[in-house]
């Protein structure tokens, strides 16, 4: 097994661990305040994690160019701009079908893969995609029915338009790190994904502070008084940033996101042993349908 996929097996669980960490937290503190925990408190665990890298290694800091800059932006922006919706999404759906519907991101980091980085698609990847695309048609259902006619009512609805656009915003900031990443050609994999997860971190978390102190204080003010499950969102978050960074450093991102793909199996574990919700037999038909592509991309 290529050492990127247990990897990102890891960014997977710690990923599950943080998004339930913020769907709980959803109530106190808000989407906006939910969701800048994952990042406020993320920022010394990263930087720790930086110093560490670098304590054990020869290696020189790298320095970010332009073109570094330039991703890493457009990645940190689309990142939050995909936690607030998949924050708001959880208001509509439960939380392993909120987590599903992230997923379509998948085909559309696999597009922009092709158009930006020359990247083929195999047959049997595009099987895959075609697999999770038809899961996503059924994770959009509002009831256990299936008809052309609640197919296109769901389609149409305020949590399936919520879900793509995480979708979107989470593939747009997978390619962005990817392209930041590699940036860095000089560093070994480890040095550049560390520096990357670093620096992208502490942008992200002064930006939110800023807009909320000027837009939604009484958010940023909650967010710093619980600051215990905060502590817990941002350690699991770089954990999650950290490793899924890697894992791009060393493959490439659209076969690294369908393995992630594997966030399917613990969401489905927190949603009905931690959040006690039900799911529908269609739903379940889906996320396992899902699940199907994830193995003919790992075996492709």
């Amino acid at each position: 097994m290529e050492l990127w996929i247990p990897i990102t097996v890891a960014a997977t669980a710690a990923q599950t661990s943080r998004t339930a960490i913020q769907r709980h937290m959803k109530g106190p503190l808000g989407d906006y305040g939910a969701s800048a925990i994952r990042f406020i408190y993320a920022v010394p665990f990263s930087w720790i994690w930086l110093f560490l890298v670098f304590s054990f290694s020869n290696a020189h800091l790298p320095k970010p160019g332009l073109e570094f800059v330039l991703w890493a932006t457009i990645g940190g922006v689309a990142q939050i701009l995909f936690t607030i919706l998949l924050i708001k999404l959880f208001s509509y759906k439960n939380f392993l079908v909120g987590v599903a519907f992230s997923k379509f991101e998948v085909l559309l980091a696999a597009i922009m893969e092709a158009a930006f980085l020359s990247a083929a698609i195999t047959v049997q990847f595009g099987i895959a995609i075609v697999l999770g695309v038809v899961s996503v048609f059924l994770l959009s259902f509002r009831n256990n029915t299936f008809s052309w006619e609640e197919l296109r009512l769901s389609l149409q609805s305020k949590s399936t338009i919520i879900g793509l656009l995480s979708a979107t915003a989470l593939a747009t900031s997978v390619i962005s790190f990817r392209m930041a990443i590699n940036s860095f050609p000089e560093s070994g994999f480890l040095i550049r994904a560390s520096v990357t997860a670093a620096i992208v971190i502490v942008g992200q978390a002064l930006g939110l502070v800023a807009y909320l102190y000027v837009v939604r204080r009484s958010e940023l003010k909650a967010a710093l008084v619980l600051w215990r499950p905060g502590m817990a969102a941002g350690f699991f978050g770089s954990i999650a940033t950290t490793t899924w960074f890697i894992a791009f450093a060393l493959h490439r991102a659209a076969p690294v996101r369908a393995v992630g793909q594997a966030e399917l199996l613990f969401a489905l574990a927190f949603t009905v042993l931690v959040f006690h919700q039900r799911l529908t037999k269609i739903e379940l038909f889906g996320v396992f349908l899902l699940l199907g592509s994830i193995l003919l991309v790992i075996f492709s």
